[in-house]
Parts: structure tokens; C-alpha cells; sequence
């Protein structure tokens, strides 16, 4: 599994304009606003960089690679563990960075009162970078990078539309969530929201692995 980890480490440093790119668009976005613009490119940079992960399916593919990869002293299943823990690794570094970055532009007096809330905020970028790797990856492994990957897109698009439409059905105000949401023990929310995500990041694995062994090359 460390030869997969160096191929796609390489990778990654081929596309180091994509990721400065990435970069200086969050410092744009830090500077732009106020402390709300942190979390935001926090986000932002957090997701954009895990769909990387995906991305590295698409370089695999490309002249029958994947074919290749699996005649080397690699399991199929050792691929698709890979690929997870390369997506939740990207995930969580470049939360970090993200994070320190914002900080370092809004400068901590700036933010002095509201730091711990922020960065606090922006956790919940983590489990949804990995819910979109959980769904994205099976597809990607079973359709294919390019197919998968559109398929995925249409997936998310349809779940925020049904989201929407539910509150504007039920009524609910910007103000009225708001306040739902500051009523929330954020203790209880964030263990919730972190096992639920560790629950659904493992299942998808699980059916990844069980794709990736039916696939045929």
C-alpha cells in the first residue's frame, strides 16, 4: 500500500499549480469579509482539496493504468483503502491549513472574542468532505471516474434541491433556523455528527471494496 501512497504523493506534486491556485483563493476569501469568510474558505479549500482524492481514480484509469496496478503486488482491496484514507488524509490536512491560514489574515486580534467559535464552526467541513467522498468514491469505482463522478454531482444537487424544498414546504425562516441552531447543545451535535460520519465513511469502504472486486478490467 506505500508504493500507492508515493504514486499518488507524485501525483499531487504534478498538479502543485492546482493546489497554490486553490490556495491563494482562500486567501482571497479570508481577506474578502469578516470572521464568517474563514469559515467559509475553510470550507471551500477543505473540499475542493478532498475531491483530489478522487481525481487520482481518473489518473489511474487513464491507458488502462488501473489494469496495470492490479497486476503488482497490490490487493484490490488494498486500492480501495488506499483511496479512503487518502481522501480522509487530504481532508484533514488541508482543514489544517485552511484554518491556520485564515487565522494568520484575519489576524487574532481581529477575531479575538469569536476565535474558538470559528474555528469550532468550520469542524463541520470535515464530516461533510468525508459524507462527499463516502457517496462519491462507490460510484466512482463502479461507473468510473468520469460517469461516477456526474453521477455523484446530480446525487448532491437532487439532496440540497429535496433539503430546500422541504423548508421552504415547512415554512421555515432564516431567523426561526438560526434560532434552532443556537438552541443546539453543539457538544452533543459534534459527537453525533462524528460518529455518524466514521459510520458512513466505513460503510461506503465496505461497499467499495465489495465493487472494486466485482470489477473487471
Amino acid at each position: 500500500m506505500k508504493g500507492l501512497f508515493v504514486k499518488d504523493i507524485e501525483l499531487m506534486k504534478q498538479q502543485k499549480q492546482f493546489f497554490i491556485l486553490v490556495v491563494v483563493m482562500g486567501v482571497i476569501l479570508n481577506l474578502a469579509g469578516g470572521s464568517g469568510s474563514v469559515s467559509f474558505a475553510t470550507g471551500y479549500f477543505t473540499i475542493v482539496t478532498a475531491i483530489f482524492a478522487i481525481t487520482t481514480i481518473s489518473y489511474d484509469e487513464f491507458d488502462n493504468g488501473l489494469a496495470f496496478l492490479m497486476t503488482l503486488p497490490v490487493t484490490r482491496k488494498q486500492y480501495v483503502a488506499e483511496k479512503y484514507l487518502l481522501g480522509a488524509g487530504l481532508t484533514a490536512v488541508a482543514w489544517g491549513i485552511a484554518t491556520i491560514t485564515g487565522v494568520i489574515c484575519k489576524g487574532v486580534a481581529e477575531l479575538q472574542g469569536c476565535l474558538s467559535e470559528t474555528i469550532i464552526g468550520s469542524l463541520i467541513d470535515i464530516p461533510l468532505a468525508l459524507l462527499m467522498l463516502a457517496v462519491s468514491f462507490p460510484l466512482v469505482i463502479h461507473f468510473g471516474a468520469e460517469k461516477g463522478r456526474y453521477i455523484a454531482m446530480v446525487m448532491w444537487a437532487i439532496i440540497f434541491a429535496v433539503v430546500y424544498i422541504l423548508i421552504k414546504t415547512m415554512g421555515l425562516s432564516a431567523d426561526a433556523v438560526d434560532a434552532w441552531l443556537n438552541g443546539l447543545n453543539w457538544g452533543m451535535v459534534l459527537a453525533g455528527v462524528v460518529l455518524f460520519t466514521v459510520i458512513v465513511y466505513m460503510g461506503s469502504f465496505g461497499i467499495g471494496v465489495r465493487l472494486m472486486e466485482k470489477k473487471e478490467f
